[in-house]
């Protein structure tokens, strides 16, 4: 019985809780929000990745329900067959889809008769496409520009498989690793994207991105008004602004590492910035706070190279830092990561597409530097400068309080189920 609330059936790649990550934190808070404060009653269809529990499901879900994934050979399958040889679905479409899910999503939508249904990413779209209700394709971003910018790095220790290459036969692994390989996928996939997002928005009767800007450009490219933003926000309280207590120069940088761009973006500062730093600060250390770094990115570790892995509380790690960075060369949305960072009052230098989409000012709020020298420069003067450091820090606290709160999702979210006739 749903006692004369609205139904949203949620169907996601993930859990949603413990808010751990960038995507999710969002999906928490958008599950609270449209329980909690819309009154919905919420069933919540989703695969499980590693360290997820369904035991600590809360209490604003009203019904969980785990969808069975795809053997690591059968995912294999799907990809070789349908994005590769058919060229029909791109590989994040193929990788998730198992036949078995897609029966009980149908068996949900049956028994639960929502009044709208939402698919979490690229990753859940195929679920939700042929589902005879409101249908409303929750992409995050434009995983096909990520994939653009991705294609214009050094493939050279990039990734683009994400945990999905440790799950195939060694051999199998060094064939995908190779650079030439890796290119053609990646343009694969960039093509396969494309034209599936734009299918998806066009059967969908809504698309919601974070930005404001990734949905404008959809709708100019779909040629229909069908997407909407609504943003993320930050738990501040949670993520408290607090002064600073580091004593060691610790530099340090948030994100999973078996994503292609925070990997990618960890490299760049071993490689390109940070020994620009140690020429001035020799006792700098860099701390990597995330789980999934690869045999290969661990490696780098060293007696000033610090990976954590998995941590109860970020906050603790992040508190040792005079100074976090995020040197993103791609990427795509709005990097959770910044925003939570700049809550705590912690200054942060960040590349223009890691600063993409948030709107914060530079040299004020944050520092932005694309040129390696110019971003050692800047971590250089923060961490000789605690007056610098405390004032961009207290700038970039009250920035994230005036603009990224999770109120103005619940606005957004309250416009678009409005939009629902029932």
């Amino acid at each position: 019985m749903n006692n004369g609330k609205r139904t949203i059936l949620f169907v996601m790649s993930r859990l949603p809780f413990p808010a751990v990550s960038g995507r999710k934190t969002s999906l928490y808070h958008y599950c609270r929000i449209l329980s909690e404060e819309i009154g919905c009653r919420l069933v919540v269809a989703s695969f499980l990745e590693k360290g997820d529990d369904p035991e600590h499901k809360p209490d604003f879900i009203d019904r969980l329900v785990i969808l069975p994934k795809a053997t690591a050979a059968a995912s294999a399958a799907h990809i070789l067959k349908d994005s590769i040889v058919k060229k029909k679905k791109p590989m994040q479409v193929s990788l998730y889809w198992n036949s078995k899910a897609n029966k009980i999503v149908e068996r949900l939508v049956q028994e639960e008769r929502p009044d709208a249904v939402i698919g979490d990413m690229v990753r859940s779209a195929e679920y939700i496409r042929n589902l005879n209700t409101y249908r409303i394709s929750d992409l995050d971003d434009l995983i096909s520009l990520r994939y653009k910018r991705q294609s214009e790095a050094d493939m050279k220790g990039i990734n683009p498989y994400g945990a999905f290459l440790y799950t195939v036969p060694k051999f199998l692994r060094k064939i995908m690793s190779v650079n030439a390989v890796k290119n053609y996928v990646v343009k694969n996939e960039i093509s396969l994207l494309e034209k599936y997002e734009l299918d998806i928005g066009r059967v969908c009767e809504k698309t919601v991105f974070v930005a404001e800007s990734e949905a404008e450009k959809f709708n100019r490219e779909l040629g229909m008004e069908k997407a909407i933003s609504v943003p993320i926000g930050v738990d501040t309280d949670f993520f408290l602004y607090g002064r600073e207590c580091a004593e060691d120069n610790f530099i340090g940088f948030l994100g999973a590492m078996n994503v292609a761009h925070n990997e990618n973006a960890a490299r760049h500062f071993i490689n390109d910035i940070f020994p620009l730093v140690l020429e001035k600060v020799p006792d700098a250390k860099f701390l990597i706070v995330g789980c999934g770094a690869s045999e290969d990115l661990l490696k780098l570790s060293c007696e000033n190279i610090f990976f954590t892995g998995l941590v109860k509380d970020v906050r603790v790690c992040l508190r040792k830092c005079k100074v976090c960075v995020c040197p993103m060369t791609f990427g795509s949305g709005i990097k959770t990561k910044n925003l939570e960072i700049m809550s705590m009052g912690m200054p942060i230098v960040t590349t223009s597409v890691g600063a993409e989409n948030i709107g914060a000012v530079n040299n004020s709020d944050w520092i932005i530097a694309d040129d390696s020298r110019e971003f050692a420069e800047a971590v250089i003067s923060l961490l000789s400068d605690k007056d610098k450091r405390t004032e961009i820090g207290k700038n970039a606290g009250r920035f994230i309080r005036r603009s990224f709160t999770w109120d103005k999702a619940k606005k957004r979210l309250e416009m678009l189920f409005g939009e629902i006739k029932c």
